[in-house]
């Protein structure tokens, strides 16, 4: 029973940590983007997201091979609610990640583009707003 117990809380806190890593990085996707600042951080976070795809399998089945040995061998009603919602919905929620985070590449894609845009407006104004000065 000691080992199950060992096991079940190992399996819970990877459960907890790859649960709150894809609430806390969801969050961030949704986040506004207004500016240059902005327009880095969400293609840094698009960029760790697009690195860490390929590991996420890896790393949700052995938390699901470890819920499933403890399913078999221990009785019913040892995980509460809360963790067995959070292990149900595990792996859609990682899916739905990457397609937001798909989804944000694109709407940034098209972004960038008026960024650049505007970018160019400004040095032409501000090469004007130069020539007038120095006349």
């Amino acid at each position: 029973m000691k080992y199950s117990n060992n096991l079940h809380a190992q399996a819970k806190e990877e459960l907890d940590r790859i649960t709150e890593y894809t609430r806390m990085t969801m969050g961030r996707l949704t986040r506004k983007v207004e500016d240059l600042d902005s327009l880095r951080f969400m293609m840094d976070l698009l960029m760790e997201v697009r690195e860490k795809e390929p590991s996420i399998e890896m790393e949700i089945n052995p938390v699901m091979d470890m819920y499933q040995m403890l399913e078999h061998n221990l009785p019913s009603g040892f995980m509460d609610k809360e963790e067995i919602d959070k292990k149900t919905v595990l792996k859609a929620n990682l899916k739905k990640l990457v397609t937001l985070s798909l989804s944000r590449n694109d709407e940034l894609s098209r972004t960038q583009i008026g960024f650049k845009n505007g970018l160019v407006d400004d040095i032409t104004a501000f090469g004007l707003d130069i020539r007038q000065v120095s006349v």
